[in-house]
């Protein structure tokens, strides 16, 4: 399953990349036609990349909301 989100700012878009880089989350960059951003999430996904992903949303939203 692919999860795909866009956040209110566009703006924040590089911000958010940075953030999730520094988490060792790679990758998450939508669609070059659609934007946005995308996480692949298998059954072979371990449960901690799924919270970690989480996690690092959480703290970008408290930041930049």
């Amino acid at each position: 399953m692919n999860i795909t989100w866009n956040l209110s700012d566009t703006s924040h878009e590089n911000l958010f990349l940075e953030m999730t880089e520094k988490h060792d989350l790679y990758s998450l960059k939508g669609h070059r036609s659609v934007g946005g951003f995308r996480a692949s999430v298998y059954n072979a996904m371990p449960l901690r990349a799924c919270e970690l992903l989480a996690s690092c949303m959480e703290d970008f939203y408290k930041k930049y909301s």
